[in-house]
């Protein structure tokens, strides 16, 4: 066996030591020499034709990273022991909100259809957050029902995506849509009623 053979083997032996035991730091999450292992994770969508048509993917990345082991740092110094200060004032109590509290709708999209956290609000402010969990890009209108006022909206949400708007609300019956194109068509609408406060 030649030197250069011999070498090549030493050289792999050493590779298959250092993979096998950084495995085991990725896998136990153990520490090396100066480093932790972190693991991060991301939805990624991908396009890609097959067949001749164009089908969405949907997949998770993972990567690890190494960050720094913070220094050692020695045991901290208590500072010198100051004079006793006059009690301190209390901060003053918050004043209640006049309008009362602010409630939450939680809607969650997917493909066709909206599902509502709660199926009725007191009137007055509310928050409403909607969440995309479909594969296509969605958006909430809030219309009441018998009235000629604009619908109130939640800015469009992309996949994976929350977007969240502040309105009032008047007693009455509303009828929750998505104003994209046929969206509302295929069964992307709910009711919401919301009563006296």
């Amino acid at each position: 066996m030649t030197r250069a053979a011999t070498a090549t083997i030493c050289l792999g032996l050493i590779g298959v030591v250092a993979m096998a035991s950084g495995s085991i730091a990725y896998a136990t999450g153990a520490t090396s020499e100066g480093c932790i292992w972190h693991r991060h994770s991301k939805h990624v969508v991908k396009h890609l034709k097959r067949h001749g048509r164009v089908q969405r993917i949907r997949r998770v990345k993972h990567w690890w990273t190494c960050d720094d082991q913070p220094a050692v740092s020695p045991l901290p110094i208590a500072p010198p022991s100051l004079p006793p200060s006059p009690a301190a004032e209390t901060p003053p109590a918050e004043e209640p909100n006049p309008e009362g509290p602010v409630s939450h709708l939680g809607v969650k999209a997917d493909e066709w259809s909206y599902t509502l956290s709660r199926p009725e609000v007191d009137s007055g402010e509310v928050i409403v957050e909607l969440n995309n969990q479909g594969e296509d890009n969605h958006n909430l209108k809030l219309q009441r029902e018998a009235s000629g006022e604009p619908p109130l909206a939640v800015p469009e949400a992309a996949p994976d995506e929350h977007t969240t708007a502040r309105v009032t609300l008047p007693p009455g019956t509303y009828r929750l849509y998505c104003s994209l194109f046929e969206h509302d068509e295929k069964g992307m609408h709910a009711t919401l009623v919301v009563g006296g406060s």
